[in-house]
């Protein structure tokens, strides 16, 4: 991600227009009220931890990231007296989660963190840890398989080998290491989990994911933010870079019957009980 203050506020509020989508998912997996006092694992600019104060008529909600820049705009942005609580800590680092959030939570979820983690069995022990009895977990992450497929996986390779762009971007290494992408399968996922000490673990493949409320100037602002290319392009040829990825993404999508770009993602849903 090309990330600064202004780019992770600008990156924040583009992300709001993804939120119907993701309560979709998020109300169709559990259900929420005003008894859940609810973690966010990796809440990165607090987009979603915000969502689940607005539409889930939840208690509170505390979200944390081992980004301090993400941490400082989620403050900025997507902060509610009383309700929201954000930390800088590591899923995987029990030192750094706080011991009051020890069997504190009803709920916890974790959006799009899965694939960054290395240490996937202390990232599942820490969170049995900070759930309540009877807590759920709600995921939502990519999967070794979906890499290529992706879209965004898409156009940062079709970028990186695009022969304009190339001489530049020869070293930008890729946002997601592709060895902390699970490989096993949803079985050997469930046993993890289980193993972890959760019940009632259930894994889902997902289909294609929809932001298909951007229009075309959103779009371009999303590109400048999650390509870390761009840290190599010249000031003065940052839009024709932007302009050129944003063709490859009318290229590889398809448009739905309101004329919205469909935008294609691959992902793993899991569910779990402690």
């Amino acid at each position: 991600m090309n990330f600064s203050t202004d780019t992770g506020i600008k990156y924040a509020e583009l992300r709001k227009n993804q939120l119907d989508t993701c309560w979709q998912w998020l109300s169709s997996g559990l259900d929420w009220g005003p008894d859940d006092v609810v973690l966010d694992i990796g809440c990165g600019t607090g987009a979603y931890t915000k969502l689940l104060v607005d539409r889930g008529n939840i208690k509170s909600i505390t979200g944390y990231d081992k980004s301090r820049d993400f941490i400082d705009v989620a403050r900025q942005v997507n902060f509610e007296d009383g309700k929201t609580t954000y930390e800088v800590a590591d899923a995987t680092d029990t030192s750094t989660l706080k011991p009051e959030w020890k069997s504190a939570f009803t709920k916890a979820i974790s959006i799009g963190v899965f694939q960054f983690i290395e240490d996937k069995k202390a990232f599942f022990k820490n969170v049995y840890m900070c759930l309540k009895p009877g807590g759920h977990l709600l995921m939502r992450f990519q999967h070794f398989n979906a890499l290529g497929t992706g879209t965004l996986e898409i156009m940062k390779q079709y970028m990186s080998d695009h022969p304009k762009w190339k001489p530049l971007t020869k070293d930008y290494t890729y946002d997601i290491d592709v060895a902390l992408l699970f490989r096993g399968t949803r079985n050997q996922l469930e046993r993890l989990v289980i193993e972890c000490g959760f019940s009632e673990v259930n894994v889902e493949e997902g289909g294609r994911y929809l932001y298909g409320n951007h229009n075309k100037e959103e779009f371009k602002n999303m590109i400048e933010v999650l390509f870390g290319q761009i840290q190599h392009i010249p000031p003065d040829r940052k839009q024709e870079f932007i302009e050129d990825a944003y063709q490859k993404l009318v290229e590889i999508n398809h448009r739905d019957e309101k004329d919205r770009l469909c935008i294609k993602g691959l992902f793993w849903f899991l569910t779990a009980k402690k």
